[in-house]
């Protein structure tokens, strides 16, 4: 239960089902990707680097993401994440961290195979929610969970869609069930996120509902020798360029 947004086709099929190098759709023996957001001119060619941030995963030697960093342009700010999973690869905790200091932490418990109870903890590692509910697809991807603070009220729900390991849809609804915010993604023959649209709807109930839309494209413009993007450009809806990521990645030694 991430709480965050978790080689040759040959090495795919080899891989099991629910490793992270299959979920983040990267061929050969992964160790980290570093992704790198520029802002572009009016033209749409590559400007200086946006102020947030370099983001950078790493993977373990059998195809788990193990650590997650965020450090800000002016490299003064460096968010961390560690993950942790089981023999089997399932996932069992995550650990923020900012400069240093705990933000928050989870931990799952897994029965039968599959997450039964997931705690997150605040910064004093104090119970902020737990989630029960929890259900996932045969790829270990999560499909389902509810919310509830620490005095068991319901806070919200969540039903994610997947084609297999690739997440299509996701919901989340309030405590009385309405729904507060959206989000999907289409994808292309090689697995590819092409378009996403972003939905946040405001329920004040002094208010009418509002929703605010963001759409967003993709194209991949570079690959390296495993097939994997090395530069993506990112459009708004209209087709006009707001960023470009570049990537570097590094391997494990066969």
């Amino acid at each position: 239960v991430s709480l965050v947004i978790f080689s040759c086709n040959e090495s795919k099929q080899e891989s099991v089902k629910n490793t992270d190098w299959l979920a983040d759709n990267l061929s050969g023996k992964v160790e980290q990707t570093t992704d790198s957001t520029y802002k572009t001119d009016s033209t749409g060619k590559t400007s200086e680097l946006d102020s947030c941030c370099v983001v950078s995963t790493k993977y373990d030697e059998k195809a788990y993401s193990s650590v997650y960093t965020s450090i800000n342009k002016a490299a003064t700010d460096k968010e961390e994440g560690t993950f942790t999973h089981d023999e089997k690869g399932l996932f069992t905790g995550q650990k923020f961290t900012k400069n240093g200091k705990q933000m928050s932490s989870l931990t799952v418990e897994n029965t039968d195979g599959k997450p039964s109870v997931a705690k997150s903890f605040d910064s004093t590692n104090k119970l902020d929610f737990y989630y029960t509910d929890i259900t996932v697809n045969d790829y270990g991807r999560l499909t389902a969970y509810k919310q509830y603070k620490p005095d068991s009220t319901l806070k919200s729900s969540m039903t994610l869609n997947y084609n297999n390991q690739f997440l299509k849809d996701q919901s989340v609804k309030d405590s009385v069930g309405k729904e507060t915010s959206s989000y999907a993604q289409t994808f292309d023959d090689k697995n590819h996120v092409i378009e996403s649209t972003y939905k946040e709807i405001n329920t004040d109930s002094t208010k009418k509902d509002s929703t605010v839309t963001t759409v967003t494209k993709y194209n991949y413009d570079t690959f390296d020798d495993k097939g994997n993007w090395t530069q993506r450009t990112e459009m708004d809806k209209g087709g006009k360029t707001s960023k470009i990521v570049k990537r570097t990645i590094t391997y494990y030694k066969d």
